[in-house]
Protein backbone atom coordinates (compact mmCIF):
# COMPACT_ATOMS: atom_id res chain seq x y z
CA UNK A 1 0.00 0.00 0.00
CA UNK A 2 1.06 3.62 -0.47
CA UNK A 3 -0.39 5.77 2.35
CA UNK A 4 0.05 9.51 2.09
CA UNK A 5 0.35 12.41 4.48
CA UNK A 6 -0.04 16.14 3.85
CA UNK A 7 2.28 18.45 5.73
CA UNK A 8 0.74 21.59 7.18
CA UNK A 9 2.57 24.77 8.14
CA UNK A 10 1.28 25.70 11.60
CA UNK A 11 1.70 28.66 13.90
CA UNK A 12 2.85 26.65 16.88
CA UNK A 13 6.24 27.35 18.37
CA UNK A 14 8.42 24.40 17.67
CA UNK A 15 11.63 23.62 15.91
CA UNK A 16 11.56 24.61 12.24
CA UNK A 17 12.00 21.98 9.56
CA UNK A 18 14.86 22.24 7.09
CA UNK A 19 12.49 23.42 4.39
CA UNK A 20 11.33 26.37 6.48
CA UNK A 21 8.07 26.74 8.37
CA UNK A 22 6.56 24.52 11.02
CA UNK A 23 5.52 21.06 9.83
CA UNK A 24 2.71 19.09 11.37
CA UNK A 25 0.94 15.91 10.23
CA UNK A 26 -2.78 15.76 10.89
CA UNK A 27 -3.54 12.47 9.09
CA UNK A 28 -1.82 9.53 7.38
CA UNK A 29 -4.00 7.59 4.97
CA UNK A 30 -5.70 7.85 1.60
CA UNK A 31 -7.67 10.39 -0.45
CA UNK A 32 -11.45 10.38 -0.63
CA UNK A 33 -12.78 9.61 -4.07
CA UNK A 34 -15.30 12.46 -3.96
CA UNK A 35 -13.29 15.47 -2.81
CA UNK A 36 -9.66 14.26 -2.51
CA UNK A 37 -9.66 15.03 1.21
CA UNK A 38 -7.13 12.95 3.14
CA UNK A 39 -8.72 10.34 5.41
CA UNK A 40 -6.71 9.11 8.39
CA UNK A 41 -6.38 5.31 8.12
CA UNK A 42 -5.00 3.46 11.12
CA UNK A 43 -5.68 0.00 9.72
CA UNK A 44 -6.23 -1.07 6.11
CA UNK A 45 -8.83 -3.82 5.90
CA UNK A 46 -7.62 -5.19 2.56
CA UNK A 47 -3.91 -5.19 3.47
CA UNK A 48 -2.04 -8.15 4.94
CA UNK A 49 -1.45 -8.49 8.67
CA UNK A 50 2.26 -7.83 8.13
CA UNK A 51 1.54 -4.55 6.34
CA UNK A 52 -0.87 -3.36 9.03
CA UNK A 53 1.67 -4.14 11.75
CA UNK A 54 4.27 -2.11 9.86
CA UNK A 55 1.77 0.67 9.18
CA UNK A 56 1.23 1.11 12.91
CA UNK A 57 4.99 1.45 13.42
CA UNK A 58 5.42 3.91 10.55
CA UNK A 59 2.49 6.04 11.69
CA UNK A 60 3.88 6.28 15.23
CA UNK A 61 7.31 7.23 13.90
CA UNK A 62 6.02 9.91 11.51
CA UNK A 63 3.74 11.53 14.09
CA UNK A 64 6.64 11.60 16.55
CA UNK A 65 8.93 13.21 13.96
CA UNK A 66 6.18 15.74 13.30
CA UNK A 67 5.85 16.64 16.97
CA UNK A 68 9.60 17.01 17.29
CA UNK A 69 9.89 19.15 14.15
CA UNK A 70 12.12 16.68 12.31
CA UNK A 71 10.14 16.33 9.08
CA UNK A 72 11.19 18.01 5.87
CA UNK A 73 8.66 20.36 4.33
CA UNK A 74 7.05 19.25 1.07
CA UNK A 75 4.50 21.21 -0.97
CA UNK A 76 2.59 18.08 -1.99
CA UNK A 77 3.14 16.05 1.14
CA UNK A 78 4.70 12.59 1.04
CA UNK A 79 3.62 9.20 -0.24
CA UNK A 80 5.09 6.23 1.61
CA UNK A 81 5.58 2.65 0.50
CA UNK A 82 4.72 -0.51 2.41
CA UNK A 83 5.23 -3.58 0.21
CA UNK A 84 4.68 -7.09 1.52
CA UNK A 85 7.47 -9.34 0.21
CA UNK A 86 8.79 -12.72 1.23
CA UNK A 87 12.35 -13.42 2.26
CA UNK A 88 13.69 -16.95 2.59
CA UNK A 89 15.58 -18.02 5.68
CA UNK A 90 18.31 -20.57 5.19
CA UNK A 91 17.30 -22.64 8.20
CA UNK A 92 14.21 -22.71 10.35
CA UNK A 93 13.79 -24.21 13.80
CA UNK A 94 13.37 -27.66 12.31
CA UNK A 95 16.40 -27.27 10.10
CA UNK A 96 14.33 -26.70 6.95
CA UNK A 97 14.07 -23.56 4.88
CA UNK A 98 11.19 -21.31 5.82
CA UNK A 99 9.85 -17.97 4.66
CA UNK A 100 8.97 -14.96 6.73
CA UNK A 101 6.98 -11.91 5.77
CA UNK A 102 9.02 -8.79 5.13
CA UNK A 103 7.44 -5.36 4.66
CA UNK A 104 9.75 -3.10 2.70
CA UNK A 105 9.46 0.68 2.99
CA UNK A 106 12.48 1.65 0.87
CA UNK A 107 11.43 1.86 -2.82
CA UNK A 108 15.03 1.32 -3.97
CA UNK A 109 15.49 -2.05 -2.26
CA UNK A 110 15.07 -5.26 -4.27
CA UNK A 111 12.47 -7.78 -3.11
CA UNK A 112 11.29 -11.13 -4.42
CA UNK A 113 7.90 -12.70 -5.00
CA UNK A 114 6.87 -16.19 -6.05
CA UNK A 115 4.14 -16.65 -8.67
CA UNK A 116 3.12 -20.13 -9.86
CA UNK A 117 6.52 -21.67 -9.28
CA UNK A 118 8.56 -18.77 -10.68
CA UNK A 119 10.64 -16.27 -8.71
CA UNK A 120 10.46 -12.58 -9.57
CA UNK A 121 13.00 -10.07 -8.26
CA UNK A 122 12.10 -6.41 -8.60
CA UNK A 123 12.68 -3.05 -6.99
CA UNK A 124 10.13 -2.44 -4.25
CA UNK A 125 9.09 0.91 -5.74
CA UNK A 126 8.58 -0.49 -9.25
CA UNK A 127 5.24 -1.75 -10.50
CA UNK A 128 4.33 -5.33 -9.61
CA UNK A 129 0.82 -6.58 -8.93
CA UNK A 130 0.41 -6.49 -5.16
CA UNK A 131 -2.41 -8.96 -4.47
CA UNK A 132 -0.49 -12.22 -3.89
CA UNK A 133 -3.69 -14.21 -3.42
CA UNK A 134 -5.41 -13.46 -6.72
CA UNK A 135 -2.30 -12.79 -8.83
CA UNK A 136 -1.65 -16.49 -9.64
CA UNK A 137 -5.26 -16.83 -10.81
CA UNK A 138 -4.91 -13.78 -13.04
CA UNK A 139 -1.64 -15.05 -14.52
CA UNK A 140 -3.25 -18.43 -15.18
CA UNK A 141 -6.06 -16.77 -17.16
CA UNK A 142 -3.59 -14.71 -19.20
CA UNK A 143 -1.49 -17.76 -20.07
CA UNK A 144 -4.58 -19.77 -20.97
CA UNK A 145 -5.89 -17.00 -23.21
CA UNK A 146 -2.52 -16.54 -24.92
CA UNK A 147 -1.98 -20.24 -25.64
CA UNK A 148 -5.33 -21.32 -27.05
CA UNK A 149 -5.10 -22.94 -30.50
CA UNK A 150 -5.60 -20.52 -33.38
CA UNK A 151 -8.64 -20.54 -35.67
CA UNK A 152 -7.02 -23.27 -37.81
CA UNK A 153 -6.41 -25.48 -34.81
CA UNK A 154 -2.67 -24.76 -34.80
CA UNK A 155 -0.46 -24.15 -31.76
CA UNK A 156 0.59 -20.57 -31.04
CA UNK A 157 4.40 -20.45 -31.24
CA UNK A 158 5.44 -16.80 -30.78
CA UNK A 159 4.64 -14.29 -28.03
CA UNK A 160 5.10 -10.51 -27.85
CA UNK A 161 4.55 -8.98 -24.40
CA UNK A 162 4.12 -5.21 -24.63
CA UNK A 163 4.45 -3.10 -21.47
CA UNK A 164 6.07 -6.22 -19.98
CA UNK A 165 7.42 -4.71 -16.74
CA UNK A 166 9.68 -7.18 -14.94
CA UNK A 167 8.48 -10.03 -17.16
CA UNK A 168 5.51 -11.46 -15.26
CA UNK A 169 3.31 -12.54 -18.20
CA UNK A 170 6.14 -13.20 -20.65
CA UNK A 171 8.08 -15.51 -18.34
CA UNK A 172 4.93 -17.21 -17.03
CA UNK A 173 3.94 -18.08 -20.62
CA UNK A 174 7.41 -19.04 -21.84
CA UNK A 175 7.06 -22.83 -21.63
CA UNK A 176 4.16 -22.72 -24.11
CA UNK A 177 5.97 -20.76 -26.86
CA UNK A 178 9.04 -21.24 -29.03
CA UNK A 179 10.07 -17.58 -28.86
CA UNK A 180 8.99 -14.77 -26.52
CA UNK A 181 9.92 -11.10 -26.57
CA UNK A 182 8.98 -8.45 -24.02
CA UNK A 183 9.20 -4.69 -24.40
CA UNK A 184 9.14 -2.06 -21.67
CA UNK A 185 10.04 1.64 -21.65
CA UNK A 186 11.38 1.46 -18.06
CA UNK A 187 15.00 0.35 -18.41
CA UNK A 188 15.21 -0.71 -14.76
CA UNK A 189 12.22 -3.01 -15.25
CA UNK A 190 13.85 -4.52 -18.36
CA UNK A 191 16.98 -5.24 -16.34
CA UNK A 192 14.77 -6.95 -13.76
CA UNK A 193 13.03 -9.01 -16.46
CA UNK A 194 16.39 -10.24 -17.79
CA UNK A 195 17.53 -11.16 -14.28
CA UNK A 196 14.23 -12.95 -13.65
CA UNK A 197 14.72 -15.00 -16.81
CA UNK A 198 18.14 -16.05 -15.51
CA UNK A 199 16.80 -16.79 -12.02
CA UNK A 200 14.23 -19.15 -13.51
CA UNK A 201 16.56 -20.62 -16.15
CA UNK A 202 14.32 -19.41 -18.99
CA UNK A 203 16.21 -19.03 -22.26
CA UNK A 204 13.58 -18.38 -24.92
CA UNK A 205 12.67 -14.86 -23.75
CA UNK A 206 14.32 -11.63 -24.91
CA UNK A 207 13.58 -8.25 -23.35
CA UNK A 208 13.93 -4.88 -25.08
CA UNK A 209 14.04 -1.41 -23.51
CA UNK A 210 11.96 0.83 -25.77
CA UNK A 211 8.47 2.29 -26.19
CA UNK A 212 5.84 -0.32 -26.99
CA UNK A 213 5.15 0.92 -30.52
CA UNK A 214 8.82 0.38 -31.44
CA UNK A 215 8.72 -3.39 -31.05
CA UNK A 216 7.03 -4.24 -34.34
CA UNK A 217 9.64 -2.48 -36.48
CA UNK A 218 12.65 -3.29 -34.29
CA UNK A 219 15.81 -4.34 -36.11
CA UNK A 220 17.18 -5.90 -32.94
CA UNK A 221 17.37 -9.68 -33.51
CA UNK A 222 15.15 -11.69 -31.17
CA UNK A 223 16.78 -15.02 -31.93
CA UNK A 224 18.66 -16.76 -34.74
CA UNK A 225 17.97 -19.72 -36.97
CA UNK A 226 20.44 -22.11 -38.57
CA UNK A 227 19.62 -23.13 -42.13
CA UNK A 228 20.98 -26.31 -43.75
CA UNK A 229 23.47 -26.05 -46.64
CA UNK A 230 21.86 -24.94 -49.88
CA UNK A 231 23.82 -27.45 -51.99
CA UNK A 232 26.09 -30.48 -51.75
CA UNK A 233 29.05 -28.31 -52.70
CA UNK A 234 28.42 -26.00 -49.70
CA UNK A 235 28.74 -27.96 -46.45
CA UNK A 236 28.56 -24.98 -44.10
CA UNK A 237 25.18 -24.08 -42.57
CA UNK A 238 23.87 -20.51 -42.67
CA UNK A 239 22.72 -18.61 -39.56
CA UNK A 240 20.18 -15.82 -39.97
CA UNK A 241 18.77 -13.33 -37.47
CA UNK A 242 15.05 -13.49 -36.64
CA UNK A 243 13.30 -10.15 -36.09
CA UNK A 244 9.88 -9.53 -34.58
CA UNK A 245 8.67 -8.70 -38.09
CA UNK A 246 9.58 -12.28 -39.08
CA UNK A 247 7.17 -13.82 -36.57
CA UNK A 248 4.40 -15.88 -38.24
CA UNK A 249 1.32 -13.73 -37.76
CA UNK A 250 -1.11 -16.65 -37.62
CA UNK A 251 0.81 -18.19 -34.70
CA UNK A 252 1.65 -15.01 -32.76
CA UNK A 253 -0.06 -13.72 -29.61
CA UNK A 254 0.44 -10.14 -28.44
CA UNK A 255 -0.14 -9.43 -24.73
CA UNK A 256 -0.69 -5.79 -23.84
CA UNK A 257 -0.84 -4.44 -20.28
CA UNK A 258 -0.66 -0.65 -20.66
CA UNK A 259 -0.77 2.00 -17.94
CA UNK A 260 -4.09 3.51 -16.88
CA UNK A 261 -4.21 5.85 -19.88
CA UNK A 262 -4.41 2.86 -22.23
CA UNK A 263 -2.67 2.37 -25.57
CA UNK A 264 -1.40 5.26 -27.64
CA UNK A 265 -2.75 5.76 -31.19
CA UNK A 266 0.76 5.13 -32.53
CA UNK A 267 0.97 1.79 -30.75
CA UNK A 268 -2.46 0.66 -31.95
CA UNK A 269 -1.59 1.68 -35.52
CA UNK A 270 1.58 -0.45 -35.40
CA UNK A 271 -0.31 -3.32 -33.75
CA UNK A 272 -2.98 -3.35 -36.49
CA UNK A 273 -0.32 -3.17 -39.16
CA UNK A 274 1.49 -6.15 -37.61
CA UNK A 275 -1.88 -8.01 -37.42
CA UNK A 276 -1.21 -10.86 -34.96
CA UNK A 277 -3.64 -13.75 -34.70
CA UNK A 278 -4.51 -12.94 -31.09
CA UNK A 279 -4.46 -9.94 -28.74
CA UNK A 280 -4.67 -10.47 -24.97
CA UNK A 281 -5.40 -7.13 -23.30
CA UNK A 282 -5.04 -6.69 -19.53
CA UNK A 283 -6.12 -3.30 -18.18
CA UNK A 284 -6.31 -1.47 -14.87
CA UNK A 285 -8.88 0.97 -16.32
CA UNK A 286 -11.90 -0.58 -18.07
CA UNK A 287 -12.85 2.82 -19.50
CA UNK A 288 -9.69 3.22 -21.59
CA UNK A 289 -9.77 -0.50 -22.36
CA UNK A 290 -13.28 -0.12 -23.76
CA UNK A 291 -12.08 2.82 -25.88
CA UNK A 292 -9.18 0.78 -27.27
CA UNK A 293 -11.42 -2.27 -27.76
CA UNK A 294 -13.59 -0.32 -30.17
CA UNK A 295 -10.55 0.28 -32.35
CA UNK A 296 -9.36 -3.33 -32.09
CA UNK A 297 -12.75 -4.68 -33.16
CA UNK A 298 -12.90 -2.16 -36.01
CA UNK A 299 -9.49 -3.43 -37.15
CA UNK A 300 -10.90 -6.91 -37.78
CA UNK A 301 -10.90 -8.68 -34.42
CA UNK A 302 -13.69 -10.22 -32.36
CA UNK A 303 -13.96 -10.38 -28.58
CA UNK A 304 -13.61 -13.97 -27.39
CA UNK A 305 -13.68 -13.48 -23.63
CA UNK A 306 -13.97 -10.77 -20.97
CA UNK A 307 -12.78 -11.57 -17.44
CA UNK A 308 -12.54 -8.97 -14.63
CA UNK A 309 -10.40 -9.48 -11.52
CA UNK A 310 -11.20 -7.80 -8.19
CA UNK A 311 -7.61 -7.35 -7.03
CA UNK A 312 -8.56 -4.42 -4.81
CA UNK A 313 -11.72 -5.41 -2.86
CA UNK A 314 -13.99 -2.62 -1.59
CA UNK A 315 -12.46 -0.09 -3.98
CA UNK A 316 -13.48 1.14 -7.42
CA UNK A 317 -10.36 -0.39 -9.00
CA UNK A 318 -10.38 -3.65 -10.96
CA UNK A 319 -8.21 -5.38 -13.53
CA UNK A 320 -9.92 -6.63 -16.67
CA UNK A 321 -8.75 -9.14 -19.27
CA UNK A 322 -10.17 -9.07 -22.81
CA UNK A 323 -9.11 -11.62 -25.44
CA UNK A 324 -9.40 -10.84 -29.15
CA UNK A 325 -9.00 -13.21 -32.12
CA UNK A 326 -8.86 -12.23 -35.77
CA UNK A 327 -12.11 -12.63 -37.66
Amino acid sequence: ITPHYDELVTGRKRKKSKGGGMVEIRAIGFKKKTNRQLVDVQNCYIATDAINAKLAQVREEKFRQSREGRLKKSKKGTTMLLRDAFEEKVKGRGGDNETRAVVETNPSVYVTAGVKGLTFRFMAGNFFQNNPFLLPVMVEHVVEAATQLNRNGKKMTHLIDCYCGSGLFCLSSSTHFDVCVGIEVNEKAVEEARVNAQLNNIRNCKFVAASAEAIFESQDPVTSQTLPPVSHDDSSPTTIDILVDDFPREKTTVIIDPPRKGCSPDFLEQLFKFAPERIVYMSCDPATQARDSNGIVAAGYRIVCVQPFDLFPQTRHIECLVTFDKN
